[in-house]
């Protein structure tokens, strides 16, 4: 009975000696092996942006590290996020446009990090109360000009500004109604060798949106004067005929000291005539004096005209006839 007891107490004992060794080795591991942290990642899950508003902060926090991994932003246009990684807490820098039209947009931001945790933000901008959009933003004409169709759309009262006092520009309609409306831009030839360029604002509501026009000048000026010296010119005053051929603008210029002489007209563009008209040369000896033609900005092309006259002739007064006979005066 005893021997019986005693083989069962040994049995148990032995049984129960694997069971005792993996209970100490668990506890052995966990005191010695160490465990990763687990990844901390959060951020600003809604942002909403004013219509005019056009950039964003999004504040994350974080002790690893992180990257954006999406940006889903459908039909909203231009959209930057910046920077695209980093490590631990920082901010990120959305940059867009203002919002024109009359929709909200959203848009999708997911940051991810290595272990995979993920967070997702939902940017919103809000509509603009007068919707304002156009074609183009740019309008590009050579020297010889012509005409481009500006195309802008609004649920609005609209209007454009800043063509007032150009001379090379013309627009077909400088204000409308709300709707899709087609504005003939019209720009003239070029009249020299500069190129120019003006800044136009359309304007709905609180919405405002800036184009320019722009031309290039003429690649080559020519300037022809038919001669470089006229014949003399008569003392008593006389008037000449010069020639002008030019494919731009010309002017004609007499030195300030001469008073002398006279220009009609002191500017012309193309082929023209310059009638040159002298005074009365009462100085008693000849006279003379150059003028010039010039065509051109960037590069000025320049003829010189010479121009003589010679001294007015002695003028004589008659004296009253003399009556020898006092009776034929009566």
């Amino acid at each position: 009975m005893n021997d019986m007891k005693t083989r069962q107490i040994l049995f148990c004992i032995c049984a129960g000696l694997p069971l005792m060794a993996g209970l100490t080795a668990c506890t052995s591991d966990e005191t010695t092996e160490a465990k990763p942290a687990q990844e901390l990642l959060m951020v600003e899950k809604e942002i909403t942006m004013p219509p005019s508003e056009t950039s964003g902060l999004v504040k994350i926090s974080a002790d690893c590290h992180w990257d954006v991994t999406s940006v889903d932003n459908g039909d909203w246009g231009e959209l930057t996020v910046s920077p695209r990684s980093g490590d631990g807490s920082g901010t990120i820098v959305i940059t867009t446009e203002e919002n024109h039209s009359s929709l909200e947009r959203t848009a999708t931001i997911v940051i991810s990090t290595k272990g995979g945790l993920e967070q997702h933000i939902s940017l919103r901008q809000m509509r603009s109360d007068a919707a304002l959009s156009i074609n183009k933003e740019v309008f590009e004409f050579n020297d010889d000009g012509g005409t481009q169709s500006l195309v802008i759309a609004s649920n609005s009262d609209w209007a454009i500004t800043g063509h007032e006092g150009i001379s090379w520009l013309e627009l077909g309609q400088a204000s409308g109604n709300s709707g899709t409306t087609e504005v003939p831009i019209r720009v003239k030839g070029a009249y020299d060798d500069t190129d120019r360029v003006v800044e136009l604002t359309a304007t709905a509501g609180s919405n405002k949106l800036n184009f320019t026009v722009s031309q290039g000048g003429k690649l080559a000026i020519m300037l022809g004067v038919g001669t470089e010296e006229l014949p003399m010119f008569s003392g008593e005053g006389d008037s000449q005929t010069v020639n002008v051929t030019c494919n731009a603008a010309w002017y004609a210029y007499v030195p300030a000291s001469v008073s002398w002489l006279h220009l009609e007209p002191a500017f012309g563009f193309g082929d023209g005539e310059l009638h040159v008209l002298c005074d009365l040369n009462a100085s008693g000896t000849e006279r003379q004096t150059t003028f010039i033609v010039t065509a051109g900005t960037k590069t000025v092309i320049q003829t010189d005209v010479l121009v003589r006259q010679e001294r007015a002739g002695e003028v004589i007064i008659p004296e009253e006839p003399h009556n020898i006979d006092p009776h034929l005066s009566r």
